[in-house]
Protein backbone atom coordinates (compact mmCIF):
# COMPACT_ATOMS: atom_id res chain seq x y z
CA UNK A 1 0.00 0.00 0.00
CA UNK A 2 1.49 3.33 -1.00
CA UNK A 3 0.93 7.06 -0.77
CA UNK A 4 3.37 9.17 -2.76
CA UNK A 5 3.95 12.81 -1.88
CA UNK A 6 6.81 14.16 -4.03
CA UNK A 7 8.66 17.30 -2.95
CA UNK A 8 10.96 19.44 -5.03
CA UNK A 9 13.70 20.36 -2.62
CA UNK A 10 15.17 22.80 -5.15
CA UNK A 11 12.01 24.89 -4.75
CA UNK A 12 11.34 25.43 -1.02
CA UNK A 13 7.97 27.06 -1.75
CA UNK A 14 6.61 23.98 -3.56
CA UNK A 15 4.98 22.70 -0.39
CA UNK A 16 5.12 23.51 3.28
CA UNK A 17 7.88 21.87 5.26
CA UNK A 18 5.62 19.51 7.19
CA UNK A 19 4.22 18.02 3.99
CA UNK A 20 7.71 17.49 2.59
CA UNK A 21 8.82 15.73 5.76
CA UNK A 22 5.78 13.48 5.57
CA UNK A 23 6.89 12.22 2.17
CA UNK A 24 9.78 10.30 3.73
CA UNK A 25 7.37 8.36 5.93
CA UNK A 26 5.11 7.69 3.00
CA UNK A 27 7.89 6.39 0.79
CA UNK A 28 9.11 4.19 3.65
CA UNK A 29 5.61 2.72 3.91
CA UNK A 30 5.65 1.99 0.19
CA UNK A 31 9.02 0.25 0.42
CA UNK A 32 7.89 -1.80 3.41
CA UNK A 33 4.68 -2.86 1.61
CA UNK A 34 2.52 -2.32 4.69
CA UNK A 35 -0.86 -0.63 5.03
CA UNK A 36 -0.42 3.02 5.82
CA UNK A 37 -2.77 5.74 6.97
CA UNK A 38 -1.57 9.33 6.92
CA UNK A 39 -3.26 11.34 9.68
CA UNK A 40 -2.83 15.10 9.76
CA UNK A 41 -4.60 18.10 11.23
CA UNK A 42 -4.02 19.99 7.97
CA UNK A 43 -2.61 19.49 4.48
CA UNK A 44 -1.34 22.51 2.56
CA UNK A 45 -0.61 22.26 -1.18
CA UNK A 46 1.68 25.03 -2.44
CA UNK A 47 2.70 25.85 -6.00
CA UNK A 48 1.29 22.83 -7.80
CA UNK A 49 2.46 20.11 -5.39
CA UNK A 50 1.08 16.55 -5.67
CA UNK A 51 -0.34 14.05 -3.19
CA UNK A 52 -1.01 10.61 -4.69
CA UNK A 53 -3.06 7.98 -2.86
CA UNK A 54 -2.65 4.38 -4.04
CA UNK A 55 -3.75 0.81 -3.31
CA UNK A 56 -6.65 1.51 -0.96
CA UNK A 57 -4.78 3.84 1.40
CA UNK A 58 -6.41 6.55 3.53
CA UNK A 59 -5.36 10.14 4.12
CA UNK A 60 -7.05 11.41 7.30
CA UNK A 61 -7.64 15.11 7.96
CA UNK A 62 -8.65 15.78 11.57
CA UNK A 63 -9.31 19.52 11.21
CA UNK A 64 -13.13 19.85 10.87
CA UNK A 65 -13.13 23.30 9.26
CA UNK A 66 -12.45 23.90 5.57
CA UNK A 67 -8.83 24.94 6.22
CA UNK A 68 -7.99 21.27 6.79
CA UNK A 69 -7.01 21.07 3.11
CA UNK A 70 -5.69 24.25 1.49
CA UNK A 71 -4.04 25.21 -1.78
CA UNK A 72 -1.63 28.13 -2.09
CA UNK A 73 0.26 29.75 -4.95
CA UNK A 74 -0.52 27.98 -8.23
CA UNK A 75 -2.61 25.33 -6.46
CA UNK A 76 -2.24 21.63 -5.78
CA UNK A 77 -3.04 18.15 -7.02
CA UNK A 78 -4.67 15.27 -5.11
CA UNK A 79 -4.74 12.10 -7.18
CA UNK A 80 -7.19 9.39 -6.08
CA UNK A 81 -8.08 7.35 -9.22
CA UNK A 82 -9.53 4.49 -7.19
CA UNK A 83 -12.78 3.88 -5.34
CA UNK A 84 -10.92 3.11 -2.12
CA UNK A 85 -8.04 5.60 -2.45
CA UNK A 86 -9.69 7.91 0.05
CA UNK A 87 -9.37 11.26 1.76
CA UNK A 88 -11.26 10.97 5.06
CA UNK A 89 -12.11 14.43 6.33
CA UNK A 90 -13.39 14.57 9.91
CA UNK A 91 -15.90 17.34 9.21
CA UNK A 92 -18.44 16.44 11.92
CA UNK A 93 -21.28 19.02 11.91
CA UNK A 94 -19.11 21.94 10.83
CA UNK A 95 -20.59 23.95 7.96
CA UNK A 96 -18.81 25.63 5.06
CA UNK A 97 -17.42 24.95 1.59
CA UNK A 98 -14.74 22.23 1.40
CA UNK A 99 -12.60 21.97 -1.74
CA UNK A 100 -10.79 18.74 -2.64
CA UNK A 101 -8.12 19.51 -5.29
CA UNK A 102 -8.57 16.34 -7.36
CA UNK A 103 -6.39 15.98 -10.45
CA UNK A 104 -6.67 13.28 -13.11
CA UNK A 105 -3.92 10.77 -13.85
CA UNK A 106 -3.15 12.90 -16.92
CA UNK A 107 -2.60 16.04 -14.86
CA UNK A 108 -5.91 17.85 -15.49
CA UNK A 109 -7.13 19.72 -12.41
CA UNK A 110 -10.75 18.87 -11.57
CA UNK A 111 -11.48 20.28 -8.08
CA UNK A 112 -14.54 18.98 -6.26
CA UNK A 113 -16.54 21.07 -3.78
CA UNK A 114 -18.54 19.77 -0.84
CA UNK A 115 -20.61 22.37 0.99
CA UNK A 116 -21.91 21.27 4.37
CA UNK A 117 -25.15 23.24 4.62
CA UNK A 118 -26.16 21.88 8.03
CA UNK A 119 -28.25 19.45 9.98
CA UNK A 120 -25.70 16.67 10.46
CA UNK A 121 -24.92 14.95 13.75
CA UNK A 122 -21.74 15.73 15.68
CA UNK A 123 -20.05 12.45 16.58
CA UNK A 124 -16.41 12.96 17.56
CA UNK A 125 -15.06 11.26 14.41
CA UNK A 126 -17.98 11.74 11.99
CA UNK A 127 -16.29 11.93 8.58
CA UNK A 128 -16.90 12.19 4.86
CA UNK A 129 -14.67 10.09 2.61
CA UNK A 130 -13.86 11.49 -0.84
CA UNK A 131 -12.45 9.65 -3.85
CA UNK A 132 -12.84 9.64 -7.62
CA UNK A 133 -11.78 7.43 -10.51
CA UNK A 134 -12.37 6.70 -14.19
CA UNK A 135 -11.75 3.76 -16.53
CA UNK A 136 -8.05 3.60 -15.60
CA UNK A 137 -6.14 1.19 -17.82
CA UNK A 138 -9.24 -0.43 -19.33
CA UNK A 139 -8.80 -0.72 -23.10
CA UNK A 140 -11.48 -0.99 -25.75
CA UNK A 141 -14.94 0.04 -24.58
CA UNK A 142 -13.67 2.27 -21.78
CA UNK A 143 -16.74 4.47 -22.22
CA UNK A 144 -18.70 1.57 -20.67
CA UNK A 145 -19.07 2.53 -16.98
CA UNK A 146 -20.85 -0.76 -16.37
CA UNK A 147 -17.46 -2.51 -16.40
CA UNK A 148 -15.96 -0.38 -13.60
CA UNK A 149 -18.91 0.86 -11.56
CA UNK A 150 -18.51 1.35 -7.75
CA UNK A 151 -18.97 -1.66 -5.50
CA UNK A 152 -22.44 -0.61 -4.31
CA UNK A 153 -23.76 0.14 -7.83
CA UNK A 154 -25.56 -2.78 -9.49
CA UNK A 155 -26.45 -1.37 -12.94
CA UNK A 156 -26.19 1.50 -15.41
CA UNK A 157 -29.63 0.93 -16.93
CA UNK A 158 -31.57 3.15 -19.31
CA UNK A 159 -34.38 5.49 -18.30
CA UNK A 160 -37.04 5.23 -20.96
CA UNK A 161 -39.65 2.49 -20.64
CA UNK A 162 -38.38 -0.64 -22.34
CA UNK A 163 -36.15 -3.60 -21.53
CA UNK A 164 -33.33 -2.48 -19.22
CA UNK A 165 -30.17 -1.76 -21.19
CA UNK A 166 -26.75 -0.31 -20.47
CA UNK A 167 -26.97 3.49 -20.60
CA UNK A 168 -23.25 4.12 -20.06
CA UNK A 169 -22.93 5.93 -23.39
CA UNK A 170 -24.97 8.75 -21.83
CA UNK A 171 -22.76 9.05 -18.74
CA UNK A 172 -19.35 10.68 -18.30
CA UNK A 173 -16.66 8.08 -17.78
CA UNK A 174 -15.93 8.86 -14.14
CA UNK A 175 -17.43 8.23 -10.69
CA UNK A 176 -17.17 10.30 -7.52
CA UNK A 177 -17.52 8.78 -4.05
CA UNK A 178 -18.87 11.06 -1.32
CA UNK A 179 -19.23 8.63 1.53
CA UNK A 180 -20.79 9.33 4.96
CA UNK A 181 -20.67 5.58 5.79
CA UNK A 182 -16.93 4.94 5.45
CA UNK A 183 -16.61 2.84 8.62
CA UNK A 184 -18.72 2.31 11.77
CA UNK A 185 -16.52 4.53 13.92
CA UNK A 186 -16.78 7.45 11.49
CA UNK A 187 -20.47 7.28 10.51
CA UNK A 188 -23.04 10.05 10.94
CA UNK A 189 -26.14 9.07 12.91
CA UNK A 190 -27.89 11.92 11.08
CA UNK A 191 -26.55 12.89 7.65
CA UNK A 192 -26.19 16.59 6.81
CA UNK A 193 -27.76 18.56 3.98
CA UNK A 194 -25.08 19.24 1.39
CA UNK A 195 -24.39 21.05 -1.88
CA UNK A 196 -21.91 19.57 -4.37
CA UNK A 197 -19.87 20.91 -7.27
CA UNK A 198 -18.22 18.68 -9.90
CA UNK A 199 -15.60 19.38 -12.57
CA UNK A 200 -14.64 16.87 -15.27
CA UNK A 201 -12.22 16.70 -18.19
CA UNK A 202 -14.47 16.48 -21.30
CA UNK A 203 -11.72 15.19 -23.57
CA UNK A 204 -12.40 12.17 -25.78
CA UNK A 205 -8.80 10.95 -25.99
CA UNK A 206 -7.40 11.20 -22.46
CA UNK A 207 -10.39 12.74 -20.68
CA UNK A 208 -13.68 11.42 -19.32
CA UNK A 209 -16.03 11.56 -22.32
CA UNK A 210 -14.43 8.80 -24.37
CA UNK A 211 -15.02 7.97 -28.00
CA UNK A 212 -17.98 5.58 -28.14
CA UNK A 213 -20.26 7.66 -25.95
CA UNK A 214 -23.53 9.07 -27.27
CA UNK A 215 -22.70 12.30 -25.44
CA UNK A 216 -19.85 14.64 -26.36
CA UNK A 217 -17.74 17.02 -24.34
CA UNK A 218 -20.35 19.78 -24.70
CA UNK A 219 -23.48 17.71 -23.92
CA UNK A 220 -25.30 19.12 -20.87
CA UNK A 221 -25.09 16.70 -17.95
CA UNK A 222 -26.37 16.66 -14.38
CA UNK A 223 -25.37 14.87 -11.20
CA UNK A 224 -27.07 11.63 -10.18
CA UNK A 225 -26.44 9.33 -7.25
CA UNK A 226 -27.18 5.63 -6.76
CA UNK A 227 -29.59 4.56 -3.99
CA UNK A 228 -28.26 1.08 -3.07
CA UNK A 229 -31.29 -0.08 -1.03
CA UNK A 230 -33.88 -0.25 -3.82
CA UNK A 231 -31.06 -0.07 -6.41
CA UNK A 232 -32.28 3.14 -8.06
CA UNK A 233 -30.58 5.96 -9.91
CA UNK A 234 -33.70 7.72 -11.02
CA UNK A 235 -35.32 8.69 -7.72
CA UNK A 236 -32.88 11.62 -7.86
CA UNK A 237 -33.22 13.45 -11.20
CA UNK A 238 -30.02 14.86 -12.83
CA UNK A 239 -29.27 17.97 -10.78
CA UNK A 240 -27.11 21.07 -10.93
CA UNK A 241 -26.07 23.85 -13.29
CA UNK A 242 -23.97 22.73 -16.26
CA UNK A 243 -21.22 24.82 -17.88
CA UNK A 244 -18.84 23.70 -20.66
CA UNK A 245 -15.21 24.80 -20.89
CA UNK A 246 -11.66 23.51 -20.76
CA UNK A 247 -13.08 21.48 -17.89
CA UNK A 248 -16.84 21.11 -17.61
CA UNK A 249 -18.63 21.86 -14.37
CA UNK A 250 -21.88 20.90 -12.68
CA UNK A 251 -22.52 23.16 -9.68
CA UNK A 252 -25.29 23.88 -7.16
CA UNK A 253 -26.21 20.21 -6.71
CA UNK A 254 -28.48 20.37 -3.67
CA UNK A 255 -28.73 17.12 -1.70
CA UNK A 256 -31.06 16.66 1.30
CA UNK A 257 -30.15 13.97 3.87
CA UNK A 258 -32.61 11.46 2.34
CA UNK A 259 -30.74 11.65 -0.99
CA UNK A 260 -27.20 11.60 0.43
CA UNK A 261 -25.65 8.34 -0.81
CA UNK A 262 -22.03 7.64 -1.71
CA UNK A 263 -21.79 6.91 -5.47
CA UNK A 264 -22.19 9.77 -7.98
CA UNK A 265 -21.74 10.35 -11.70
CA UNK A 266 -22.82 12.89 -14.34
CA UNK A 267 -25.48 11.80 -16.84
CA UNK A 268 -27.07 13.24 -19.95
CA UNK A 269 -30.06 15.33 -18.83
CA UNK A 270 -31.93 14.15 -21.96
CA UNK A 271 -31.20 10.44 -21.32
CA UNK A 272 -30.79 10.10 -17.53
CA UNK A 273 -30.26 6.92 -15.60
CA UNK A 274 -33.52 5.16 -14.79
CA UNK A 275 -36.52 6.50 -12.95
CA UNK A 276 -38.03 3.32 -11.56
CA UNK A 277 -41.00 2.51 -9.41
CA UNK A 278 -40.85 4.32 -6.11
CA UNK A 279 -42.42 1.26 -4.44
CA UNK A 280 -44.18 -2.02 -5.24
CA UNK A 281 -45.80 -3.93 -2.40
CA UNK A 282 -47.96 -7.04 -1.96
CA UNK A 283 -49.97 -7.70 1.22
CA UNK A 284 -52.59 -10.27 2.24
CA UNK A 285 -55.77 -8.63 3.52
CA UNK A 286 -58.88 -10.66 4.44
CA UNK A 287 -57.94 -13.52 2.13
CA UNK A 288 -57.18 -11.21 -0.83
CA UNK A 289 -53.83 -9.84 -2.04
CA UNK A 290 -53.57 -6.07 -2.25
CA UNK A 291 -50.91 -4.81 -4.68
CA UNK A 292 -49.83 -1.17 -4.36
CA UNK A 293 -47.21 0.80 -6.26
CA UNK A 294 -46.17 4.40 -6.94
CA UNK A 295 -44.36 6.19 -9.75
CA UNK A 296 -42.46 9.47 -9.50
CA UNK A 297 -42.68 10.33 -13.21
CA UNK A 298 -43.98 8.80 -16.44
CA UNK A 299 -43.32 9.54 -20.10
CA UNK A 300 -45.45 7.87 -22.76
CA UNK A 301 -46.68 5.11 -20.43
CA UNK A 302 -49.72 3.07 -21.50
CA UNK A 303 -50.61 0.56 -18.77
CA UNK A 304 -49.35 -1.85 -16.13
CA UNK A 305 -49.73 -5.59 -16.62
CA UNK A 306 -50.01 -7.44 -13.30
CA UNK A 307 -48.34 -10.86 -13.36
CA UNK A 308 -48.34 -13.73 -10.84
CA UNK A 309 -46.16 -16.80 -10.33
CA UNK A 310 -46.19 -19.76 -7.97
CA UNK A 311 -42.45 -20.41 -8.27
CA UNK A 312 -40.89 -17.00 -9.07
CA UNK A 313 -39.87 -18.25 -12.51
CA UNK A 314 -42.93 -18.71 -14.74
CA UNK A 315 -45.41 -15.77 -14.67
CA UNK A 316 -48.88 -15.26 -16.13
CA UNK A 317 -51.00 -12.12 -16.44
CA UNK A 318 -53.92 -11.66 -14.05
CA UNK A 319 -55.01 -8.11 -14.96
CA UNK A 320 -53.98 -4.62 -15.96
CA UNK A 321 -54.23 -1.00 -14.75
CA UNK A 322 -54.22 2.08 -16.97
CA UNK A 323 -51.15 4.34 -16.58
CA UNK A 324 -51.09 8.13 -16.44
CA UNK A 325 -49.22 8.57 -19.74
CA UNK A 326 -47.35 11.77 -18.85
CA UNK A 327 -46.56 12.84 -15.30
CA UNK A 328 -43.82 14.49 -13.24
CA UNK A 329 -45.52 13.99 -9.85
CA UNK A 330 -46.14 11.12 -7.46
CA UNK A 331 -48.97 8.77 -8.54
CA UNK A 332 -50.29 5.84 -6.49
CA UNK A 333 -51.79 2.71 -8.08
CA UNK A 334 -53.53 -0.39 -6.66
CA UNK A 335 -54.87 -3.78 -7.75
CA UNK A 336 -56.66 -6.58 -5.85
CA UNK A 337 -56.09 -10.29 -6.52
CA UNK A 338 -59.45 -11.67 -5.45
CA UNK A 339 -58.45 -15.34 -5.84
CA UNK A 340 -54.84 -15.57 -4.64
CA UNK A 341 -52.68 -18.65 -4.44
CA UNK A 342 -51.52 -19.79 -1.03
CA UNK A 343 -48.08 -18.30 -1.74
CA UNK A 344 -47.18 -16.29 -4.82
CA UNK A 345 -44.82 -13.85 -6.45
CA UNK A 346 -46.13 -10.73 -8.17
CA UNK A 347 -44.50 -8.33 -10.60
CA UNK A 348 -45.47 -5.52 -13.00
CA UNK A 349 -44.84 -5.05 -16.69
CA UNK A 350 -44.71 -1.31 -17.45
CA UNK A 351 -45.96 -1.04 -21.02
CA UNK A 352 -45.25 2.05 -23.14
CA UNK A 353 -47.47 3.55 -25.83
CA UNK A 354 -45.10 2.21 -28.50
CA UNK A 355 -45.46 -1.32 -27.15
CA UNK A 356 -42.09 -1.56 -25.41
CA UNK A 357 -42.06 -2.68 -21.79
CA UNK A 358 -40.01 -2.81 -18.61
CA UNK A 359 -40.27 -5.28 -15.75
CA UNK A 360 -40.46 -4.47 -12.05
CA UNK A 361 -38.82 -6.40 -9.25
CA UNK A 362 -41.00 -9.16 -7.81
CA UNK A 363 -42.88 -9.07 -4.49
CA UNK A 364 -43.71 -12.22 -2.52
CA UNK A 365 -46.75 -12.75 -0.30
CA UNK A 366 -48.28 -15.70 1.53
CA UNK A 367 -52.07 -15.58 1.80
CA UNK A 368 -53.12 -18.81 3.49
CA UNK A 369 -51.16 -21.88 4.53
CA UNK A 370 -49.39 -22.16 1.19
CA UNK A 371 -46.20 -24.07 0.58
CA UNK A 372 -42.47 -23.49 0.76
CA UNK A 373 -41.17 -20.56 -1.32
CA UNK A 374 -37.77 -19.15 -2.26
CA UNK A 375 -38.49 -15.47 -1.66
CA UNK A 376 -35.11 -14.09 -2.72
CA UNK A 377 -31.66 -15.28 -3.79
CA UNK A 378 -28.59 -13.14 -4.36
CA UNK A 379 -24.84 -13.55 -4.62
CA UNK A 380 -22.27 -11.54 -2.64
CA UNK A 381 -18.59 -12.18 -1.90
CA UNK A 382 -18.73 -15.88 -2.73
CA UNK A 383 -21.89 -16.51 -0.70
CA UNK A 384 -25.24 -17.57 -2.15
CA UNK A 385 -27.76 -15.83 0.13
CA UNK A 386 -31.24 -17.39 0.33
CA UNK A 387 -34.45 -16.14 1.91
CA UNK A 388 -36.90 -19.07 2.26
CA UNK A 389 -40.51 -18.83 3.44
CA UNK A 390 -41.92 -21.94 5.08
CA UNK A 391 -45.51 -22.44 6.31
CA UNK A 392 -44.34 -24.78 9.11
CA UNK A 393 -41.30 -26.15 10.91
CA UNK A 394 -39.63 -28.77 8.73
CA UNK A 395 -36.19 -29.94 7.57
CA UNK A 396 -35.06 -29.29 4.02
CA UNK A 397 -32.18 -30.01 1.65
CA UNK A 398 -30.63 -27.60 -0.83
CA UNK A 399 -28.79 -28.31 -4.08
CA UNK A 400 -27.16 -25.99 -6.62
CA UNK A 401 -26.64 -27.24 -10.18
CA UNK A 402 -24.91 -25.66 -13.17
CA UNK A 403 -26.70 -25.45 -16.52
CA UNK A 404 -25.26 -28.84 -17.51
CA UNK A 405 -26.90 -30.42 -14.46
CA UNK A 406 -23.68 -30.85 -12.48
CA UNK A 407 -24.03 -30.55 -8.69
CA UNK A 408 -21.72 -27.74 -7.46
CA UNK A 409 -22.95 -27.17 -3.88
CA UNK A 410 -25.31 -28.74 -1.38
CA UNK A 411 -26.60 -28.26 2.15
CA UNK A 412 -28.58 -30.97 3.98
CA UNK A 413 -30.69 -30.85 7.12
CA UNK A 414 -31.63 -27.17 6.90
CA UNK A 415 -33.91 -26.53 9.93
CA UNK A 416 -36.73 -24.39 8.52
CA UNK A 417 -38.93 -22.56 11.02
CA UNK A 418 -42.42 -21.22 10.41
CA UNK A 419 -41.95 -17.98 8.46
CA UNK A 420 -38.90 -16.43 6.87
CA UNK A 421 -35.54 -18.24 7.02
CA UNK A 422 -32.18 -16.81 5.90
CA UNK A 423 -29.19 -18.96 4.86
CA UNK A 424 -25.80 -18.31 3.27
CA UNK A 425 -24.13 -21.04 1.20
CA UNK A 426 -20.43 -20.62 0.27
CA UNK A 427 -19.54 -21.30 -3.36
CA UNK A 428 -16.65 -20.87 -5.77
CA UNK A 429 -18.68 -21.06 -8.97
CA UNK A 430 -17.79 -19.07 -12.04
CA UNK A 431 -20.02 -16.28 -13.28
CA UNK A 432 -23.20 -17.69 -14.81
CA UNK A 433 -26.73 -18.98 -14.41
CA UNK A 434 -27.40 -21.83 -11.95
CA UNK A 435 -30.42 -23.75 -10.64
CA UNK A 436 -31.27 -23.89 -6.93
CA UNK A 437 -33.38 -26.85 -5.79
CA UNK A 438 -34.99 -27.00 -2.33
CA UNK A 439 -36.54 -30.28 -1.13
CA UNK A 440 -38.72 -30.04 1.98
CA UNK A 441 -40.97 -32.59 3.66
CA UNK A 442 -44.08 -31.58 1.74
CA UNK A 443 -42.75 -29.65 -1.26
CA UNK A 444 -39.97 -29.26 -3.77
CA UNK A 445 -39.13 -26.16 -5.77
CA UNK A 446 -36.45 -25.00 -8.21
CA UNK A 447 -35.34 -21.54 -9.23
CA UNK A 448 -32.62 -20.07 -11.43
CA UNK A 449 -30.10 -17.66 -9.89
CA UNK A 450 -27.12 -15.70 -11.22
CA UNK A 451 -23.80 -16.33 -9.46
CA UNK A 452 -20.63 -14.34 -9.99
CA UNK A 453 -17.10 -14.15 -8.68
CA UNK A 454 -15.27 -10.79 -8.48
Amino acid sequence: MRIRLPCDYQSPDLMNANACHRSAALLWAAMASVPFVLGQARIVFNNNAWLRIDNGAWVVVEEPSNVGVQTLGTGGNLRSEGEFNRLRWQIRNTTGVYTIPFTTANGVKMPFTYEAVGGGSNEAQASICFSTYNYGAIAGNNWDNNTYRPSDVTHMHNYYVGPPSNNSDNVVDRFWLVDPYSAPAFTYSAKPSIRLGFTVDPGAVTGDVRTGNAITGVSPVGAQRFNPGPQWWGDYWPAGTFAAGAVNSVTNVNVPPADFFRSWTLSNILQPLPVELLRFEANCEDGRVHLAWSTTSEQGSSHFMIERSSDGDSYSSIGQVQAAGQSVSLIDYAFWDERPLGSAYYRLQLVDLDGSNAESASAFVRCGHGTIALVSAWDSDGLLNLLIDSPLEQPASLRVFDMAGKLIAQLDGIPLSNGMNAFALPHDAAHGLYTVSIQAREAMLTRKVLLSRP
